[in-house]
């Protein structure tokens, strides 16, 4: 018997096979008596080893084992319908490969609860827990199918630069570092280097990777750092374009998530239902007066609070039966200056917000793409040109109208799956306070 020889758990479920060696951790231990039970994990599934004293060696019956160490089992593949999936292995060998050395910090059973802060603390083990490390699964491959979506539609995959010689929107929310004997920041976006490879005349540009925000809320929708899902287009008319390509990405990869991964969202009771064909539009005008029905008053160009996408989640999903809605128009005091303005009026914006479930997904919009205008837009936001003028320069040699939008995978899992925070979709969350594992 052979690590090389193992197969991943789930295969006995679905072969009919009749010996396997499997390997894992031990996640329960039971002894009755003649007979003993465990129950083996690894990251496809759950098996139980049964254990008869009148069936197995005295050496493999008389074993210490206990919860979290981890063995090799060979055996042979059994019915019983009390066990996992209808089988169980008894063993002919079993071999352990390593013993835990101390008691568990956190509770590792889906049933028992601790403290989420904890949990993160320890999120090695957490992970060992089945519902948390499905959500990972998840948001692995909703990133493959975004990139596959894109890959094929034509879009090259791109990897921008992390630290950056100046903020990306504002000198808010960003994480400023030492670069040798300079100043530096993190990315707050790819945003500039999105929009410099359309002017390099790539036309259609995607990125999923890290972004920095120094957000100092601690919400349940909040996060430092979290991934990004970026996209941009070249050649549009507006706005409606950009949504367009969005509501297409997400579609996809919600219809891929429900064939590949039926059993993750059955086992934990999730329903995704049909979105309608078209999603609905909605100006924040439109919003606005939503509100105001429902007893709360916000000004036209206010940015929409969490109980605002909220009420307005609702409304959509009782009128549209869709728990999608682009919010369109968002006003440009509450918008970065690289979007471009309104035709109708400059107070408001060719851009929009995305939101699922009552939530904002995704921002995104037209961009500003002549250089006399950004240049005015930049002082009308208090820039300094010097400091973002290497942007500017992008557009002194001509750029194409382009729009796009950053959608952030953490808040797309954590609706999906209806998780109550969003540090439970971070592997590693980034908070105010947390900077560690």
């Amino acid at each position: 018997m052979t690590l090389k020889e193992r197969i991943a758990i789930n295969e006995i479920f679905l072969e009919s096979l009749k010996t396997v060696v499997v390997a894992g951790w031990i996640q329960k231990v039971r002894n009755l008596g003649g007979l003993r039970f465990v129950q083996l994990q690894d990251r496809s599934g759950v098996a139980q080893i049964v254990m008869p004293k009148k069936k197995v060696s005295e050496k493999i019956f008389n074993l210490d084992l206990q919860e979290g160490d981890i063995i090799l089992v060979e055996g042979d593949v059994i019915e019983n319908t009390n066990a996992p999936n209808g089988k169980e292995i008894l063993p002919s060998m079993l071999e352990i490969l390593n013993k835990r050395v101390q008691e568990y910090p956190i509770a590792i059973s889906d049933k028992i609860e601790t403290n989420p802060d904890k949990r993160y603390d320890f999120r090695y083990l957490d992970l060992r827990k089945r519902n948390v490390a499905q959500i990972f699964e998840i948001e692995s491959a909703a990133a493959y199918n975004f990139q596959e979506f894109f890959n094929k539609n034509n879009f090259l995959q791109f990897f921008s630069a992390k630290i950056v010689g100046s903020a990306t929107e504002s000198g808010a929310n960003v994480f400023e570092i030492s670069y040798f004997d300079k100043k530096a920041f993190l990315a707050q976006s790819p945003q500039f280097y999105k929009q410099m490879m359309l002017v390099a005349g790539f036309e259609r540009v995607f990125e999923i990777g890290p972004v920095f925000r120094a957000e100092k809320h601690h919400t349940s929708r909040h996060l430092c750092e979290y991934t990004s899902i970026d996209f941009e287009i070249s050649y549009i008319e507006n706005q409606i374009e950009v949504m367009q390509v969005l509501e297409n990405a997400v579609s996809y990869v919600i219809n891929k998530l429900k064939k590949e991964k039926k059993d993750i969202f059955e086992e934990r009771g999730v329903k995704i239902d049909e979105p309608p064909k078209k999603w609905p539009i909605i100006t924040i005008q439109e919003c606005n007066d939503i509100l105001s029905s429902e007893g709360k008053e916000l000004d036209i160009y206010e940015d929409l609070d969490a109980e605002a996408e909220n009420i307005i989640g609702k409304y959509v999903k009782e009128k549209w039966k869709s728990d999608f809605v682009f919010v369109d128009q968002y006003p440009w005091n509450v918008r970065p200056f690289y979007t471009m303005k309104d035709d109708n009026n400059p107070k408001l914006t060719k851009s929009f917000d995305l939101l699922y479930k009552g939530q904002e997904l995704t921002t995104g919009g037209q961009r500003e793409h002549r250089v006399e205008i950004l240049t005015k837009q930049a002082k009308e936001k208090g820039f300094k040109i010097e400091h973002v003028d290497s942007y500017l320069q992008f557009f002194r040699n001509g750029a194409p109208p382009h729009g796009g939008s950053g959608t952030g995978i953490e808040r797309f899992v954590q609706k999906i799956l209806d998780l109550p925070n969003i540090r439970e979709a971070r592997l590693l969350p980034r908070d105010p306070t947390r900077l560690h594992p």
